[in-house]
């Protein structure tokens, strides 16, 4: 069975409007804090204006060139808007858009796409002849002035554009990796609030981003897109299916979570300039924490967290988050995590309780963080573990 290219192209960009569509409707009707929803809705609403210029084509086989030359430029300048909302999205949804607003303003995440929009209305301003001569592919010399500077900052936008989605990509990255150290400093379990799904898809958009840019320097080059736009379509549509099922799905655990970290964080912002915690005091405070984790083994409560350690100590968790990264150099994950790994190595080396067991006994809430745990302070997997230990004791009998 031979499918036809054209159909397929059609059903891919009309699929790609629809969800996209669905998810901004399905967004806007979600509960949850007013930017997060706002940054979400503005994103789906984004990507499926991106797209009208390549339905409304395949739908209308003939419209009027006006009206074709605005939806073009339109769908062309709402492309620029989609990386920028896809970060702030991310940014709200880990609680670090307060902290980032200082270093970077509106005016710098929508130059690029202000630029597009004035380039499009520079393109539309162009008389009905012009622009008709430009769509017939009219000499690059035979067009006016006007018409070439035109083409020329289009050309430049388009390359723009992938250079665009791919520093985005990286600023997302950066922004996971600020998370998870965020987390970490909250959290001694950090599963189901890494949020992987946005690096997952960070990936598959750096991907469409590198191949999109490859296939537009080679015909400026004058060679064949080796791409094609039925790839092209088919990664569009995955990507925005991705973004709809995961992005329209955040765990309520996770946005309490982020909301807490950005609590806490603005709170020691402006305290930690003004409180200088002593050695002594910040001694008497670790000696304290090591207390309730010898004694009264508080590792091995699975929903531990920096809040409910700190209620138990009677100390501000501004104080005892202090103490962990100045006076022990540990963030309060690696903290409570060492202690669990403490407990599970003789555990592992001499019990016959299975890997599982053994990580849900003194703490841990999944084989992968154990395992991760466990490798970091020994070097080996648990098992590898028991292995060599074995080993050593044949050697010695």
């Amino acid at each position: 069975m031979v499918i036809d290219p054209d159909l397929f192209f059609a059903a891919t960009q009309v699929a790609g409007l629809s969800i996209a569509c669905l998810a901004a409707l399905l967004a806007l009707s979600q509960r949850g804090a007013r930017r997060l929803k706002t940054t979400l809705v503005l994103f789906f609403v984004a990507l499926a204006l991106s797209e009208t210029e390549s339905v409304a084509n395949i739908v209308v086989h003939e419209m009027p060139q006006t009206f074709r030359d605005a939806l073009s430029a339109f769908s062309f300048a709402c492309n620029f808007f989609v990386a920028p909302l896809f970060l702030f999205h991310v940014r709200f949804l880990t609680g670090a858009s307060r902290a980032s607003s200082h270093r970077y303003g509106l005016h710098a995440h929508f130059a690029l796409p202000t630029l597009a929009v004035a380039v499009c209305l520079w393109f539309l301003a162009l008389p009905v002849q012009v622009r008709t001569q430009m769509y017939e592919g009219t000499q690059f010399e035979a067009l006016p002035t006007g018409a070439q500077a035109v083409v020329l900052s289009l050309i430049a936008l388009e390359f723009l554009i992938y250079l665009q989605w791919l520093i985005y990509v990286v600023w997302v990255f950066r922004q996971q990796v600020r998370h998870l150290a965020r987390l970490k400093q909250h959290f001694a379990s950090t599963d189901g609030l890494e949020m992987r799904w946005v690096t997952v898809l960070s990936s598959v958009l750096g991907l469409y981003a590198i191949l999109s840019l490859a296939g537009f320097l080679l015909n400026i080059m004058g060679l064949q897109d080796p791409i094609g736009r039925e790839l092209d379509s088919s990664l569009v549509l995955v990507l925005v299916i991705m973004l709809a099922l995961w992005g329209l799905r955040p765990s309520v655990g996770f946005e309490e979570a982020s909301r807490a970290i950005a609590t806490t964080d603005d709170a020691r912002a402006s305290k930690y300039e003004k409180s200088a915690l002593a050695f002594d005091q910040a001694d008497r405070i670790a000696r304290k924490l090591v207390a309730a984790m010898s004694r009264e083994r508080l590792y091995r409560d699975p929903t531990l967290t920096l809040a409910s350690l700190s209620k138990h100590v009677g100390v501000s968790t501004n104080y005892v988050s202090q103490t962990l990264n100045e006076h022990l150099g540990q963030s309060f994950f690696d903290f409570v995590n060492g202690w669990r790994v403490q407990e599970a190595i003789p555990l592992v080396e001499q019990s016959d309780q299975t890997v599982l067991s053994i990580a849900y006994e003194v703490g841990f809430n999944s084989r992968s963080s154990f395992y991760t745990a466990f490798r970091k302070k020994t070097g080996l997997t648990p098992s590898a573990f028991k292995a060599k230990q074995s080993v050593s004791r044949s050697v010695q009998l």
